[in-house]
């Protein structure tokens, strides 16, 4: 599959993840991990519009003792959501591949709702449900569609105060992509929250570099030219960021108060969809409520360039079956409720061991780790 144009087209008509996006394995190419871009199904099926049905974007994350497995992250994504079908027609296929590839086992996260007749076929097909997701399988999906007053309507009343009381304030909201001449000292103050937060909660973050490449690798690129013999910066209109876009795009969002960023959160805009993924706000600047407007001004962005839905990307409910994430994501999933959205629950993630000895041991590995 070398395609950009096609991968990307196939990904969005069928309702998929940025992370399942030709950018997004361009990026893990960057972080040095291999990727391979695999297309089942297609003609002569009728079932089948385009030139495969099935795509799985996959990452090999290497293991000790020289040994890697397969990730598929938030797919595969199937053309007609006809899962039963799909799940039989591929498992022999990519288990073939992975074994090929020397893959200890196959992990996927299937992006479709949750369903006991699929759950009962992976089970079939030979796979395992993992107790802890990797990628969230409960979040909240907000529809943008509606009007500004209709969103903000339908929030908890302390949240429309919350929103009100930092504008109120004087705290700014600002977009930084990673052209723009002052993204550096952006992305510092956004790094420092986030280490900070991650000391302070004791929740584990990627490494500096990692987000820096995020925003550097999916942005737009940006045109460069000399003005008065200086070097500037000016970032292109996007005109992919819509409904009808194929291209993701990560976004910096800082707020300030009084020239100092208090909170700062990446956004991805892909699609018809924007989706919050990470963020941090600085504990000293808790009453000017800044993460409040923050949401907000990300949501009032995301409209602008012609999104339909806002994902908060993770809360927890009855269904999270990890007792210690209910626990530390209790209070980023009561903030980010009183918004309002549809919860959503997807499948989780599934192994499929492809070499069983091996994948004994990997998972006795990971009970002794924790």
């Amino acid at each position: 599959m070398n395609s950009k144009e096609n991968w990307n087209k196939f990904i969005l008509e069928n309702q998929g993840s940025f992370l399942q996006s030709w950018e997004w394995g361009e990026f893990q190419k960057k972080l040095g991990r291999k990727i391979f871009r695999l297309g089942f199904g297609g003609p002569p099926s009728p079932q089948f519009k385009g030139d495969f049905g099935v795509a799985m974007q996959i990452i090999e994350m290497n293991l000790p003792l020289g040994k890697k497995y397969w990730y598929c992250p938030v797919g595969p994504i199937a053309e007609t959501r006809n899962s039963k079908l799909e799940i039989r027609n591929i498992t022999e296929e990519i288990k073939m591949a992975a074994k090929e590839n020397g893959a200890i086992f196959l992990r996927i996260e299937p992006f479709w709702e949750e369903n006991e007749e699929i759950k009962n076929l992976l089970k079939k097909e030979g796979f395992k449900k993992l107790d802890r997701d990797i990628n969230p399988a409960q979040t909240l999906i907000l529809d943008i569609s509606k009007t500004e007053d209709e969103i903000l309507n339908q929030m908890h009343g302390k949240w429309r105060y919350n929103i009100h009381l930092a504008e109120k304030k004087n705290v700014a909201v600002k977009m930084i992509k990673s052209g723009d001449a002052d993204f550096e000292k952006y992305f510092e103050d956004f790094y420092s929250l986030m280490a900070k937060m991650s000391a302070r909660q004791g929740i584990k973050s990627h490494a500096k570099e990692y987000y820096y490449a995020e925003l550097q690798t999916l942005c737009r690129p940006t045109e460069m030219r000399t003005n008065n013999d200086k070097t500037i910066c000016i970032t292109p209109p996007n005109p992919l960021l819509s409904k009808r876009g194929s291209n993701p795009e990560f976004v910096l969002f800082a707020a300030e108060y009084e020239g100092k960023t208090i909170a700062a959160n990446i956004v991805v805009f892909f699609g018809n969809q924007a989706t919050y993924l990470h963020g941090a706000a600085d504990l000293e600047f808790k009453s000017l409520m800044a993460p409040h407007l923050l949401q907000w001004e990300q949501i009032k962005e995301a409209k602008k360039q012609g999104m339909a839905k806002y994902d908060f990307w993770g809360i927890t409910n009855e269904n999270t079956t990890d007792k210690k994430r209910r626990v530390s994501w209790e209070g980023f999933t009561r903030f980010k409720k009183g918004f309002g959205g549809e919860e959503k629950n997807f499948m989780g993630a599934w192994d499929l061991a492809i070499r069983k000895g091996w994948y004994g041991i990997y998972k006795l590995a990971q009970r002794i780790k924790r």
